[in-house]
């Protein structure tokens, strides 16, 4: 196997340019550095496999499109916008048992603004996994704090939400109440291309840093033991998870 060098900055530079001539000549012309991109994606993969299944060895992590590694075409069978190919590409790690498009997970993604996307996410579709989320806060108002509101409230994170206006679950505290209240979410740190660049095979340590803080909101969007599972992964990444 070749040598794990993370993610170039000409991956950054394709998907920039991507965004600008998002048509089939141009991608032809181009595929070579496409591929030379779908390679990169599929060698981080394989590199966070062992961290990945130490979170959870029931999340995929076959570097195979369609399971870890996203589409780069798009579906425009039932859109306006007919543009042929997505403006960012990802690599997710989800439960096995699921699509990838169905269940929460956690992902590693470029953009045609050449940056990237560490992060997780529960979709507006998700209606059994948002249940879950509501019933594991109500459950374990206390616990779900200490894990979330320690990090300072994931200040330096982006998140894209929107929330019921009708109370989901009474009694919660401001801080539970607000996450029960989300119709959907979408978590994570936004990284320059060129620090992920720079960084070269150090890049999944970035991605390892940021997954260990997102994991516990995870496992509450997804986890049947909630308490059992947040204590494996305490006793596992003590230093880390705190």
């Amino acid at each position: 196997m070749p040598e794990f060098r993370g993610i170039s900055r000409n991956s950054f530079e394709f998907m920039k340019e991507l965004a600008a001539n998002n048509n089939q000549l141009w991608f032809e012309a181009n595929r070579a550095r496409w591929e030379s991109l779908r390679e990169e994606l599929r060698a981080v993969c394989i590199e966070m496999a062992p961290f990945v299944h130490g979170l959870d060895p029931e999340l995929e992590t076959e570097p195979k499109t369609g399971r870890c590694l996203g589409r780069i075409n798009r579906d425009t069978r039932f859109t306006r916008d007919k543009a042929p190919y997505k403006d960012y590409i990802d690599i997710i790690f989800f439960p096995r048992n699921h699509r990838r498009t169905e269940v929460p997970g956690l992902a590693f993604g470029l953009s045609g603004e050449e940056r990237t996307y560490i992060g997780t996410w529960l979709g507006a579709s998700m209606t059994d996994w948002r249940e879950r989320l509501e019933v594991n806060i109500a459950a374990h108002p206390q616990i779900f704090e200490s894990y979330l509101e320690k990090n300072g409230n994931f200040s330096d994170m982006w998140i894209h939400s929107e929330s019921y206006r009708k109370t989901r679950v009474e009694g919660l505290p401001p801080y539970c109440h607000t996450w029960a209240q989300r119709k959907f979410f979408y978590m994570g740190r936004l990284v320059p291309g060129e620090e992920v660049a720079a960084a070269g095979p150090n890049v999944t340590k970035i991605i390892e840093e940021t997954f260990l803080r997102l994991y516990p909101l995870f496992i509450f969007a997804t986890s049947h033991e909630p308490v059992a599972d947040l204590e494996r992964f305490r006793r596992k990444f003590r230093k880390t998870a705190g």
